[in-house]
């Protein structure tokens, strides 16, 4: 198995899939991998960044990955796709071709057992998950017993994840002589007394899984050095708890900051996202894993979002440290893909006679 599992994910690795690449490649690996095992592939989204959807027989878990990655980056000791010291080095090695390794394995046990079962491939996760949201329109996704997401989670089983909302906030000002700023309004320096106003919102809480957070990230102002700025701009990500919606993340920060002065636009919303731990899904992946096993919640988003508005039965269970994804010098352990495969088969087997 360990041969088998070098193979495929060093092919995964080396195959680049970033937002800046070529899909066409690695769905072409992908799509002929399935096509071997008698399963047909349907394909949803943009052509440039297809959904990959294909099942053996009706009825079966979903198992979902994506294979695109954020950029590489310098800086790298490790080629891609290198083995060494039991660990698999690469750009998406861990998130989170290791997972989509995993599930090419389990569905070749899975077809030798002739146990029912989908999986389904994005390839836009990183920057639309529009593939998803096309994807998740598919008949297998709406009926499957449960839809298992393959991201990286050191085998937790994740039951809750916060929503996303991005913001622009844009403040105006009239430009002028920077030697007579009487004549003129300054919007770096309204934008700077709002930023001041929403401070309290930007401290890391006890808990950031269970607590909304607010991050400030990007800023533009001014031309010149010696112009008094007619324009300025931030905009903001916050991530927060299934307990809140847009309008609460909305009306807190307006409490902060008032309702005139500036223009504020929503960029992107994804909601958050909360499955009963006691579910069925979630309790036979506990008995699988063992005593050990743990169910938990993450801070950021996942293509969980897409699946669960047709599946309430949605979780996220995979190999690899959510803490090594885009980083320098990515990897993932080479024994946890095997383990996620043998994991993967068991679950699909268990649901199927369930």
């Amino acid at each position: 198995m360990r041969g088998k599992v070098e193979k495929i994910l060093s092919d995964l690795v080396i195959l680049k899939s970033s937002s800046e690449d070529d899909m066409k490649p690695i769905v072409r690996y992908v799509s002929a991998r399935l096509k071997r095992l008698g399963m047909k592939p349907r394909y949803y989204g943009e052509k440039k960044t297809p959904a990959i959807v294909a099942s053996f027989k009706k009825g079966g878990v979903v198992l979902s990955g994506h294979l695109d990655t954020v950029p590489r980056g310098t800086g790298w000791k490790h080629e891609d796709g290198v083995s060494a010291n039991g660990f698999m080095y690469g750009r998406g090695s861990c998130d989170m071709k290791g997972g989509c390794t995993a599930m090419l394995l389990a569905a070749e046990n899975l077809v030798a057992a002739d146990t029912p079962f989908s999986l389904c491939f994005t390839t836009d996760e990183e920057v639309t998950m529009n593939g998803a949201k096309a994807a998740a329109k598919d008949p297998a996704i709406a009926k499957a017993p449960a839809v298992l997401i393959a991201e990286p989670s050191n085998f937790e089983i994740v039951v809750k994840e916060k929503g996303q909302l991005e913001l622009s906030i844009v403040t105006r000002g009239m430009a002028c002589h920077s030697s007579m700023p009487q004549l003129g309004d300054n919007a770096i320096a309204k934008m700077a007394s709002l930023m001041n106003k929403l401070k309290d919102l930007q401290k890391i809480p006890r808990n950031p899984t269970a607590e909304m957070t607010l991050s400030m990230n990007t800023i533009a102002g001014g031309t010149r050095i010696n112009v008094v700025p007619d324009s300025c701009k931030v905009e903001i990500d916050v991530r927060y708890p299934p307990s809140m919606n847009q309008d609460d993340v909305l009306a807190t920060v307006r409490r902060r900051i008032g309702r005139e002065g500036y223009e504020l636009r929503v960029i992107h919303n994804l909601d958050p996202v909360e499955v009963n731990p006691a579910s069925e899904p979630v309790t036979k992946l506990k008995e699988i894993i063992g005593p050990k096993a743990r169910v938990a919640a993450v801070p950021y988003a996942t293509e969980m979002v897409m699946f669960s508005k047709r599946n309430a039965r949605t979780l996220i269970c995979g190999p690899g440290d959510a803490a090594g994804c885009h980083i320098v010098d990515e990897r993932i352990e080479i024994r946890q893909v095997t383990k996620a495969a043998e994991l993967y088969t068991e679950y699909c087997a268990r649901l199927s006679e369930g």
